[in-house]
């Protein structure tokens, strides 16, 4: 295994003689020493080199160790350093109040104890390469979770095609004039329709969140608080009269209702905003273990410019529904994948337009 980089120590005194006994007194195998005799020389060694503890002499000529540590604190480049002040001064609240107020985590007052030095130093020599290590992971994580959503992708795109290609032949069968195709072909159609979506809902959750939500859950009853959506929305105005609203199962889960409240108001509201004359209908699905599916349809077709704003311009295969939703649909798309769900989008010849959002029962 490779040996770790020896960290920077820079120590900056206008004393020679002092500069020397810090030499001696820091050495270590995983630390490399920096001096500097100035507030100048200190400012070009952290130019040329990463710190990760600086020591300073309060009293120096020139520009003292309060006036070098602000323009550390100032620059992108050091202002994380943790500085340590040495001062040969008094011990005065007055004086420790200003290098507090200067940007340092520790005061010491020469003489002090070696031990004690040594100890701090390899405190903060041990934060800094556990800092390291986990923007080190962080990075590797990110870059990792960029490639699972590629790949993901890819891989959708390759399933999407042959399902496609199912629906198309399942669509054939269902012509047929003979019973028994003719059944055949509404079993796989039923089955393509379901897989597309399973699809659609994997894509939308390999991608990186655009901006964080944090959900507020509580135990909720989806069904009850569409229900309530819904009469909010008739008395508005918004429904002339209640959509047809069916609920298979247990519907309660842990979610944030207030959330819950703007997305549903936003999808309903999107949803009589195209659907015209088509009627709304509501499907709240409950059968499943570990989540909940609710699905808002009607029967119209979506133009293109309405398809835009509610489903995005992503690329999808000859019959089947990109996964990405639009500007249309942003707001409840991160409220669902805030709750570590996803919320889909389609809208098909002899289908409709849906709007499918999928949530976890549990955060």
């Amino acid at each position: 295994m490779m040996a770790a980089k020896p960290l920077n120590i820079l120590v900056v005194d206008d004393v020679p003689q002092n500069l020397l006994a810090m030499r001696a007194l820091l050495a270590a195998d995983d630390w490399h020493v920096l001096t500097a005799d100035s507030a100048d020389a200190a400012l070009e060694l952290l130019l040329q080199h990463d710190v990760a503890l600086a020591l300073l002499d309060v009293q120096m000529p020139g520009m003292d160790g309060y006036a070098l540590a602000e323009l550390m604190r100032g620059a992108e480049r050091t202002r994380h350093v943790p500085i340590i002040f040495l001062t040969a001064g008094s011990m005065e609240e007055q004086r420790s109040f200003r290098g507090y107020e200067a940007g340092a985590v520790d005061f010491l007052y020469k003489p002090f104890d070696g031990r004690v030095l040594r100890s701090k130093v390899a405190i903060f020599a041990d934060l800094h390469r556990q800092k390291a290590t986990l923007a080190e992971n962080m990075a590797e994580l990110q870059r990792l979770t960029r490639l699972n959503s590629t790949m993901l992708s890819a891989l959708s795109h390759d399933i999407r095609a042959p399902l496609a290609a199912l629906a198309l032949n399942a669509e054939l069968l269902l012509r047929s004039d003979k019973p028994g195709p003719g059944s055949a072909g509404a079993r796989i159609k039923a089955a393509t329709a379901m897989l597309s979506r399973q699809v659609d809902h994997l894509v939308n959750l390999a991608q990186l969140p655009s901006a964080e939500l944090r959900p507020s859950p509580v135990m909720t009853d989806l069904a009850a608080l569409t229900q309530e959506r819904l009469e909010t929305a008739q008395g508005n105005g918004l429904l002339s009269q209640l959509p047809a609203f069916e609920v298979l199962g247990d519907t309660q889960g842990l979610m944030d209702r207030a959330m819950l409240q703007q997305a549903l108001d936003h999808l309903l509201l999107q949803a009589t905003t195209y659907a015209g004359e088509s009627g709304l209908k509501i499907e709240l699905d409950g059968d499943q273990r570990r989540s909940l599916l609710l699905r808002i349809s009607f029967a119209g077709l979506l133009g293109d410019a309405a398809s835009q704003h509610l489903f995005g311009g992503g690329e999808a295969v000859e019959g089947m529904a990109a996964p990405r939703v639009g500007s249309g649909l942003s707001l409840p798309e991160r409220v669902a994948r805030a709750h570590g769900g996803s919320l889909v989008g389609r809208s098909r010849p002899r289908e409709g337009t849906q709007f499918e959002l999928m949530l976890p029962r549990g955060l």
